[in-house]
């Protein structure tokens, strides 16, 4: 084992508090995403925006991993970067130990067998002109072999009763359905495959509140009948935290902290999670009092510009634990008391937001 491979190994221990049981199906290393600005004429050419910066993470076989921040923060570029939907420039991606970082042919087709998605549109994401029976089995023909009769059909009226619908919904156009059937479609969509891996891009923020839980715990219940693994790509904190075993926090692109779910809400280890959880309503008065003060003081406290030089904290003008080394010097990964990391100077040197 190199040193590179010990290392990454002590970190991604260290970020989810387990062992190597079970190991990670997936592991992201060092993951960094640009794209090119745009360039003005007669103006100087500007560097590439870098959407990811040298991200690292993993998922232990058959759990889901939380992936929470604000919009912008590059939650979904690292999604489409798994899914081999938009180009890498640094970093490796591993599937079940298997660098799938530069695959092509064959082996794409293959790995995205493996590896299927939920984006966050139920109606964009299907073809309006086809019945649900052709949109779902589709993919059994072209990553199963089974062409279209009654096997095919039997599969996937099989997959629709999985996610709770009937058959009946076959001969059905998308239109024709409620934005809660159609995720449900969505989801049988990405079963037909048979993954092992499903990216959920923010499933349920375009339905209703009454039927985002039902999505949830339908997910849920596919991941304990399957041995699923998730990446669960969201800004909703409380939906974070009924589906995930852990959090990972992005802002601007870089992962400031992540760690055990139950660990990460009830000790943020970075002030900016401490201000999204602030920022999230809760039922109880009292605390939601307490998250008011809490987000009064952060405003009083901080500068909304956002940092731009990569050498410095990404999050140095607005957080109110700012120090100088904090304009200076990137923080380094730093362990978490209850399980995980912080990338973060005041954290590393005891300081507390009160």
């Amino acid at each position: 084992m190199n040193a590179s491979t010990a290392m990454w190994d002590k970190f991604a221990n260290l970020s989810y508090g387990y062992s190597m049981t079970p190991p990670p199906f997936l592991s992201v290393r060092d993951l960094r995403v640009e794209f090119a600005a745009r360039q003005l004429l007669f103006h100087r050419s500007r560097p590439p925006t870098r959407a990811v910066n040298n991200v690292s993470f993993s998922i232990p076989t058959g759990q889901t991993l939380g992936l929470v921040g604000e919009s912008g923060a590059g939650k979904s570029t690292v999604a489409r970067a798994i899914l081999r939907l938009t180009q890498i420039q640094g970093g490796q991606i591993f599937i079940d130990g298997r660098n799938v970082s530069s695959l092509s042919g064959a082996q794409l087709t293959e790995y995205r067998r493996q590896v299927q998605v939920v984006f966050q549109d139920p109606y964009s994401s299907l073809n309006p002109s086809h019945v649900i029976g052709e949109i779902v089995g589709e993919l059994i023909t072209r990553h199963r072999g089974v062409r279209p009769g009654a096997a095919r059909d039997e599969m996937v009226a099989g997959l629709l009763q999985r996610v709770g619908l009937g058959r009946f919904v076959m001969d059905r156009l998308p239109d024709e359905l409620s934005g809660g059937q159609r995720q449900r479609v969505a989801i049988a969509r990405a079963l037909a495959v048979e993954p092992r891996l499903i990216v959920c891009d923010e499933p349920t923020s375009a339905l209703d509140v009454s039927i985002q839980s039902q999505i949830i715990n339908l997910l849920a219940d596919l991941q304990a009948s399957a041995g699923l693994t998730y990446l669960f790509i969201t800004h909703n904190l409380a939906m974070a935290r009924h589906i995930s075993h852990n959090l990972a926090v992005m802002y601007l692109g870089y992962l400031v902290e992540s760690g055990p779910t139950e660990r990460v809400f009830a000790h943020p280890a970075h002030p900016y999670t401490e201000m999204l959880l602030a920022s999230s309503p809760v039922p109880d008065p009292a605390r939601q009092r307490e998250r008011a003060a809490a987000r009064s003081r952060i405003s009083r406290s901080t500068n909304p510009e956002i940092a731009i030089a990569v050498t410095s904290c990404p999050f140095a003008n607005r957080c109110p634990l700012v120090m100088d080394v904090c304009r200076k010097t990137m923080p380094a990964q730093t362990e978490v008391s209850g399980g995980g990391s912080v990338r973060c100077h005041a954290h590393a040197t005891g300081l507390t937001f009160t």
